[in-house]
C-alpha cells in the first residue's frame, strides 16, 4: 500500500491505475459475511433474543429465493422475490458498519394474492415470483413479473401496485433499456416471441416474431435504444431493432470468428448460414451487455459462456474452461459490472460464485458458500444459488475507471439468493492491523501539519490583533 502511495506521489502511477490497483486487490479478499442475515418472517414469529444458532437458519423467504433486484441509484435498496409468490424490500444501509453482526428484516414487502382470480387493480403476484427489475430512471418503481402470467409495475416506497398486464404466457424474465425514452419492457415468455409492453400505452403493443421455442431472456444495448438481443430454446441469440418490421436482424454464430461488416445478406448463401448460425447447442437462459456496449456475453445450458463482439458478431473465443455450471432451464443471472477498465464476469455457479477475467476466462476469486462445491446431495441441492447482484458505489463506473465498489456503508458486495430461502452476503476482508497501521503514519503526519498550520495562523491573527507600546527602557 504505502509502495503504491509513493509511487502515485512520484507520478509514476496514475490516480486511475490506482484505483484499479486497489480494486482488484479487495476483489481476491471477498469472503462470505455471515455477521449479516435475513429475517423475512412476520415479527410474530421472530425470537425475542435471537442466538447465533436462530440466526443461522433464518429465511428471507419461506420456500425459497428465486430473483434479486439490487436499485443502482445508491445502492441502498433490495427487493427479493419468493417462490411462494411474496416480494421483500430491504435497506441495506440499516448498519452503520458492514462488519458487525445485522439481522435485516424487511422495511416493506408484498404478500402473495391467494384470490383465484385477479385483474389490474389486484394485489400481489398469486404464483412464484419469476424476475425482479428496478425502473432504470427511477428506484422509486420496480417491474415484477410471475408464473401466473403477469408483469406488474410497482411504487417501491409504497409497495402499492401501479399497473398490472397480463400476457397469457409465463413470464422467465423482463428489461428495459437503462437510457431510451420508449419504455418498452421486452418480456421472455414460454412462447417464441418476445413481447414488448409499452408503460405509456399500458399495452403489449408488439411481439417480435421468431421460431426457436420459448425465450429465455432478454438484454437491451446500453448505448443503442432501440437494439434488444434475447435468447432462444433452440440455441439461437437473435438481434433485434424493435423500429423495424422485418424481423431479426442478427444472428450469433459460434462458429463466426470474423463476424460481419453488415446486417443484411448479401446473396441465398449469406441468408442461409445467419439462418443457421447457433450461438450455443442448448438453451440459451442468459444475456449481458458490458457497460459500454461494445460485448455481448451470453451463456447457455451447453455449460459455455461466450463474449461477442457487438460491433461485428464475432465470436471472441474467450474460453472459461469446464468449470461452468448451467442446467436450469430459467433465466440465469449473467453480472458484467460496470467498469472502464478490464471486464469482469460474475457467475453464479451452483454452490459457489466466480469472479473471472471477462475476456481471458481466469478465475480471479472462487467464493465458496458453506457446503463448497461438493458432491449434489439433497441439502446441498436446497442451498443451490438462484441469482445473485452486485453491490457497487453509486451503481455505476467510478470516475477512477474500475467497477464501482459498495454503497454508502460497504466496500462492495454481492448478494446471492439460495433455495433453501436464504439470502447471504459476500464481502471484501476488513484490511487488518497491519495494514491500518501501515497508512496511520501518513494521516497522522497530514493531521500534524493541520494543527502547526493552524497554531501559525493563530499566532499570527494574535499578534497583528495585538496593540504594540515601546518604552524607554529599550533606549537604555
Amino acid at each position: 500500500m504505502q509502495a503504491r502511495l509513493l509511487t502515485r506521489e512520484t507520478g509514476d502511477l496514475l490516480p486511475q491505475d490506482l484505483a484499479r490497483s486497489l480494486s482488484d486487490q479487495l476483489l481476491h479478499t471477498f469472503e462470505p459475511a455471515p455477521q449479516h442475515r435475513f429475517n423475512g418472517a412476520p415479527p410474530s414469529s421472530r425470537p425475542p433474543h435471537e442466538t447465533d444458532q436462530s440466526t443461522r437458519s433464518l429465511r428471507a423467504h419461506t420456500a425459497g429465493v428465486s430473483t434479486l433486484a439490487l436499485e443502482k441509484f445508491d445502492g441502498r435498496l433490495l427487493i427479493s422475490g419468493g417462490l411462494e409468490g411474496s416480494i421483500k424490500i430491504w435497506d441495506l444501509d440499516e448498519p452503520f458498519t458492514p462488519h458487525v453482526s445485522h439481522v435485516f428484516r424487511p422495511v416493506s414487502g408484498i404478500r402473495r394474492d391467494v384470490a383465484e382470480t385477479h385483474t389490474s387493480g389486484g394485489g400481489g403476484h398469486s404464483h412464484g415470483i419469476t424476475h425482479l427489475a428496478f425502473y432504470p430512471f427511477d428506484p422509486d418503481a420496480f417491474l415484477s413479473s410471475s408464473y401466473d402470467k403477469t408483469l406488474k409495475l410497482w411504487a417501491t416506497q409504497r409497495a402499492a401496485l401501479t399497473a398490472s398486464f397480463d400476457l397469457n404466457a409465463t413470464i422467465y424474465s423482463h428489461a428495459m433499456s437503462p437510457l431510451a425514452d420508449h419504455l418498452l419492457v421486452s418480456c421472455a415468455t414460454q412462447h417464441s416471441n418476445v413481447r414488448l409492453v409499452d408503460l405509456k400505452s399500458g399495452a403489449a403493443v408488439q411481439a417480435l416474431v421468431s421460431h426457436g421455442g420459448p425465450v429465455l431472456c432478454t438484454a437491451w444495448s446500453p448505448r443503442r435504444e432501440h437494439i434488444l438481443a434475447s435468447g432462444h430454446a433452440d440455441g439461437k441469440v437473435r438481434i433485434w431493432d424493435v423500429r423495424r418490421a422485418g424481423g431479426v436482424m442478427a444472428l450469433l454464430d459460434q462458429e463466426d470468428f470474423i463476424g460481419i461488416k453488415s446486417s443484411e445478406p448479401t446473396s441465398r448463401a449469406d441468408a442461409s448460414s445467419q439462418s443457421n448460425a447457433q450461438a450455443h447447442d442448448e438453451p440459451v437462459n442468459g444475456l449481458a451487455w458490458t457497460d459500454d456496449g461494445a460485448y455481448i456475453v451470453s451463456a447457455g445450458l451447453d455449460r459455455k459462456v461466450r463474449v461477442w463482439d457487438a460491433a461485428t458478431g464475432a465470436n471472441t473465443l474467450a474460453s472459461f474452461g469446464t468449470l461452468i455450471q448451467n442446467q436450469h432451464a430459467r433465466t440465469a443471472a449473467v453480472v458484467v459490472p460496470p467498469s472502464r477498465g478490464s471486464n469482469l464476469l460474475i457467475w453464479p455457479n451452483d454452490h459457489e460464485i466466480l469472479i473471472l477475467d471477462l475476456h481471458q476466462g481466469t478465475i480471479l476469486t472462487r467464493l465458496r458458500g458453506p457446503l463448497g462445491a461438493g458432491p449434489s446431495t439433497s441439502l446441498s441441492n436446497s442451498t443451490r444459488i438462484t441469482t445473485i447482484v452486485w453491490r457497487s458505489h453509486g451503481g455505476g463506473t467510478c470516475p477512477n475507471g474500475r467497477a464501482g465498489m459498495g454503497g454508502n456503508n460497504s466496500l462492495g458486495a454481492i448478494y446471492s439468493a439460495h433455495a433453501d430461502g436464504q439470502i447471504r452476503a459476500w464481502m471484501p476482508q476488513v484490511p487488518g492491523s497491519e495494514d491500518v497501521a501501515e497508512v496511520d503514519p501518513v494521516e497522522e503526519a497530514d493531521e500534524e501539519k493541520s494543527r502547526k498550520r493552524k497554531a501559525v495562523d493563530s499566532a499570527y491573527r494574535s499578534l497583528m490583533r495585538r496593540e504594540i507600546t515601546f518604552t524607554g527602557n529599550m533606549g537604555r
